[in-house]
């Protein structure tokens, strides 16, 4: 349980950097040498926090929300040994990434879905009793404190709500797909023991279709 909560905490964020990161995965190692610096978020990077970044179909979104998810994106970038030397790739990433969760956001609003406060809360109580102590080294990796962590939980059941109530994966689907894994790694685990994984990975993919759809649709306005 305590790994689907922190893996379903960032769900939106890695879902945008898994598609946007291939691109620095070959030079991943050159950039990190034989040992890492700290992570710094430098004030050039910061926004003011009352200033509106972004404006997605009417809704302007403003940096206190933006400076959270560029932290976020950031440290995630560079935990998987990605360049984060340019500050302007991960303003894009980021803008990307707040854009995509408004579009879920208004669609979720659209079509009468809900999602609690409470099952946010709840899922966050899970997480410190199941991690007891390593509860604050978790949000000091991920660069969040419990509250930014909690608004995150909320976010994340909300697009996991949205998949499940828009998207299907059958049975079959997920079988070919292990397959293909099977005939590029015949050492991998077998399907019932990756069918989950492989459930939600198909599920991404046909959310990343609809998301495409939704921005091509979309009014989106760049404000920084």
């Amino acid at each position: 349980m305590v790994k689907k909560g922190i893996i379903l905490c960032l769900s939106c964020l890695l879902l945008f950097l898994t598609a946007c990161g291939d691109d620095d995965k070959a030079n991943e190692k050159e950039n990190q040498g034989t040992t890492q610096e700290s992570l710094e978020i430098l004030d050039e990077e910061i926004v003011d926090a009352e200033t509106l970044v972004v404006n997605v179909n009417g809704q302007e979104l403003d940096g206190k929300k933006y400076n959270q998810v560029y932290k976020q994106i950031k440290t995630i970038m560079y935990q998987s040994g990605q360049d984060v030397s340019n500050p302007d790739v991960i303003k894009e990433r980021t803008l990307t990434a707040l854009i995509e969760q408004e579009l879920i956001n208004q669609e979720v609003l659209n079509k009468g879905i809900k999602v609690k406060e409470e099952d946010a809360s709840k899922e966050l109580e899970t997480i410190k009793e199941e991690t007891g102590d390593q509860f604050s080294a978790i949000l000091e990796q991920l660069n969040m404190n419990e509250e930014d962590f909690e608004k995150q939980l909320l976010e994340d059941l909300t697009t996991e709500k949205y998949m499940e109530h828009e998207f299907a994966v059958t049975d079959k689907e997920v079988e070919e797909y292990y397959n293909q894994l099977k005939e590029e790694n015949k050492e991998i685990p077998e399907l019932e023991e990756m069918k989950e994984n492989i459930k939600l990975f198909l599920l991404k993919n046909q959310l990343k279709s609809r998301l495409a759809e939704l921005k091509e649709k979309a009014e989106i306005e760049q404000l920084i």
